[in-house]
């Protein structure tokens, strides 16, 4: 029985490391594309006509709440938020995860801010409602958040028995995630395609932060 355990065990942890390893690759891919496609002419169609569908919703209200959306995914909001979930973390003796969840969001700012020094793409300029001054690809709220949110999913399935409140959980951080990308574009300081860089290679980083955590955890047996 427990070499039968064992082989099981071993076949599904081989399926995980495929599937997190096709992530990650099906990540850059995108990202890749994605940045070929913004250095041409042909995107600006596709930009202009999702910020005009989006903007067609712009109001007082709506605004109101996607500057509150957006908040969300600034770099003082998710310091902070990391700061106090770290020590909580600590407080448990999780230190791999605190140090995840650090890397995770700390080693993904860095990562954006040298993208955009090389990509060097301008912001938009179809009604900006907010100014903002830094360069545009790949949006850092979009990258940010998926990174923030996306890791914090994975502590809560690392931690929490499979229950409904760990689904909902996940389900609210991916919203969370969408609705942040989709108030850049409302907001007028990202191109969609932006968005979608962000998304794309943040996916990416984290499923590599996701495989460094795991190797570790293997071999500490923890």
């Amino acid at each position: 029985m427990d070499t039968y355990r064992m082989e099981k065990e071993s076949q599904m942890t081989r399926k995980y490391v495929f599937f997190v390893l096709f992530i990650v690759l099906a990540g850059l891919a995108a990202f890749i594309g994605i940045a070929k496609w913004v250095t041409s002419k042909d995107v600006i169609a596709f930009d202009s006509t999702v910020i005009a569908f989006i903007q067609s919703f712009v109001s007082d209200r709506f605004t109101l709440l996607m500057i509150a959306i957006s908040f969300f995914g600034s770099i003082k909001w998710i310091a902070v938020a990391l700061i106090i979930i770290a020590c909580l973390l600590c407080w448990k003796k999780k230190y791999a995860l605190a140090l995840f969840l650090l890397s995770a969001s700390g080693g993904g700012a860095l990562l954006n801010i040298s993208l955009k020094w090389f990509f060097k793409r301008e912001r938009p300029d179809i009604l900006p409602i907010v100014i903002e001054k830094s360069y545009s690809f790949p949006s850092g709220h979009s990258m940010g958040s998926l990174l923030f949110y996306g890791s914090l999913a994975f502590v809560v399935l690392h931690l929490m028995k499979p229950s409904k409140i760990r689904k909902v959980a996940v389900v609210v951080f991916c919203l969370f995630i969408l609705l942040i990308g989709i108030s850049r574009i409302y907001l007028g300081v990202h191109f969609p395609t932006d968005v979608l860089g962000g998304y794309s290679v943040g996916m990416a980083f984290l499923f590599i932060c996701i495989i460094v955590f795991r190797y570790y955890e293997k071999k500490t047996n923890r």
